[in-house]
């Protein structure tokens, strides 16, 4: 009998529940969701598209993991982001990584408002991780970094998920979710993806 080969998955969410044990995965996985080849990178390009288009100078990219995507920011846009992720871990490689670039261990459930200097929030593929605190996170951004941007890079599944649906299952409705004024959104996929890609921008 073949045995059956652990998944870094099982350590985020796991049989449509949240596990949340990031420390511990990134301890066993050198390399989870593939960050540094980031082979679908529709969401991300947006992202960055969005910095771009609205001309933001400094950001707070929430969730780094490995920090590749801060040093994509930074190679395309000249912005070191500060990148905070809740994984002492994550942060550590991270340094490593990308010396030159600006990393920190922070929950953004309970230090977001500490961070309200920077022009611009992203969320780096971390909805799903923080559901049970976004409506607190959402009033804390309200409170704290009115007339500022949130770039949220997001993704959704077709028709297999599992986790998250009394919230949101597609981008129109997690539009409609966040209370603040949508200034742009991309969403795309390709034929074989089981997944779809989404960046939206919004004026806090």
């Amino acid at each position: 009998m073949s045995e059956i080969k652990e998944s870094y998955h099982d350590y985020v969410i796991k049989d449509g529940k949240f596990i949340g044990r990031f420390d511990e995965m990134y301890s066993k996985f050198d390399d989870p969701w593939t960050q540094s080849t980031q082979p679908n990178k529709y969401s991300r390009t947006a992202g960055i598209i969005h910095l771009k288009n609205f001309n933001i100078k400094t950001a707070l990219e929430c969730g780094c993991g490995l920090g590749y995507y801060a040093d994509w920011i930074y190679r395309e846009t000249d912005i070191v982001p500060k990148s905070i992720d809740i994984s002492s871990i994550a942060i550590k490689k991270a340094k490593e990584l990308f010396s030159d670039l600006d990393f920190e261990v922070a929950d953004i459930s309970k230090d977001l408002q500490k961070y309200n200097n920077y022009e611009c929030v992203i969320f780096s593929e971390i909805v799903w991780y923080i559901l049970e605190d976004l409506k607190k996170i959402l009033e804390v951004l309200a409170m704290n970094f009115s007339g500022k941007y949130l770039i949220v890079n997001q993704v959704f599944y077709k028709g297999t998920q599992k986790y998250g649906n009394d919230y949101f299952t597609n981008i129109k409705e997690f539009i409609d979710f966040v209370p603040f004024k949508l200034l742009g959104q991309c969403e795309a996929t390709t034929i074989n993806d089981s997944t779809i890609e989404t960046s939206t921008i919004f004026k806090i």
